[in-house]
């Protein structure tokens, strides 16, 4: 009941654990007002740098997901259950979170594909960076992510827009606004779930996500500042769509809280680590593969990672 995880919420032990967990999220979801501060410099992309970042992301989230959130999944179960069937359970559970992930994912891509079909057909009489047309005129997929795309878009814009395209402009920012909100909840679960185990293992993840958030905000800010001329309001509504990451940690802490099963954070913890994965597989590393030229510069920056969280978890050990 919420009522019993809100009074949880209070005590000393749970404070201990749980307060700094939110901090974390509330940190990761931040970074995209920081993203939104940049309409006030950006004129343009630095794409490689922006995949090479991705790579380290991708690198530190699929490394804590597989070597020690999918651990302590396991262990969470086996308080309840006997050791084969908590494995199965965590794995079961660690797909799951991918199934999930992949369906949000989906949806995300719906919302910017419907986005860039509007730019796509001349509604704001703006030729979309990254699309080519073919001698039918229909234009073919875009080859940067969805982000850089609608960045890129609104950079490309001529002149003054008028007010129709600034209509579709603050239309348009509401859509990404709402894709990278659906986007961040899941990167909110995760980064409470690593969190609340262990600050070792939260701090480097929250930089990661941090870092990938950055755009995100980015691609909210652009259109808003386009379409109203008002850097003070591209800036928050920049910042508000980094909310859905505190957003992830509550929804995880109402499902599972000290009044839950030991079972139900193990199942959390799981498929949080498919969440992970997932969108480090479909959505960083392909951009950082489309972003960088040089294929072995993602591999570094991706085992550049994982050696950070690799660190972090190996001085939280000797510490112990």
């Amino acid at each position: 009941p919420l009522a019993s995880a809100v009074d949880a919420l209070s005590s000393p032990a749970v404070r201990s654990a749980a307060w700094p967990a939110f901090a974390m999220t509330l940190a990761a979801g931040s970074s995209t007002g920081v993203g939104a501060l940049l309409v006030c410099f950006v004129n343009k992309l630095d794409r490689r740098l922006s995949g090479l970042t991705m790579a380290f992301s991708s690198g530190v989230m699929v490394y804590v997901s597989l070597v020690e959130v999918v651990q302590v999944s396991v262990e969470k179960f086996e308080l309840e259950h006997a050791a084969d069937t908590a494995y199965l359970l965590s794995t079961l559970c660690f797909f799951l979170g991918g199934v999930l992930m992949a369906l949000t994912g989906e949806l995300v891509h719906t919302v910017f594909e419907q986005i860039a079909s509007e730019w796509r057909v001349g509604r704001l009489d703006i030729e979309t960076p990254g699309m080519e047309s073919d001698e039918g005129g229909a234009s073919n997929v875009p080859q940067v992510d969805p982000e850089s795309a609608a960045i890129e878009s609104v950079l490309a814009a001529r002149n003054a827009p008028s007010e129709a395209e600034r209509r579709e402009l603050l239309r348009m920012s509401t859509l990404i606004g709402v894709a990278i909100a659906l986007h961040n909840i899941p990167e909110g679960i995760a980064t409470y779930v690593a969190s609340f185990h262990s600050l070792q293992a939260g701090v480097p993840l929250t930089l990661a996500i941090a870092v990938h958030n950055i755009p995100e905000g980015l691609a909210v800010a652009m259109p808003v500042l386009r379409g109203t001329g008002s850097q003070m309001a591209a800036i928050f509504w920049g910042g508000v769509s980094g909310l859905a990451e505190p957003l992830g940690a509550l929804l995880a802490y109402l499902i599972v809280n000290p009044t839950s099963s030991e079972s139900s954070f193990g199942a959390l913890f799981a498929a949080s680590a498919g969440m992970m994965v997932f969108v480090s597989l479909s959505e960083l590393l392909p951009a950082a593969y489309r972003d960088t030229p040089s294929p072995n510069a993602v591999a570094r920056a991706f085992f550049a990672g994982c050696l950070v969280m690799a660190s972090s978890l190996v001085l939280e050990r000797l510490g112990r």
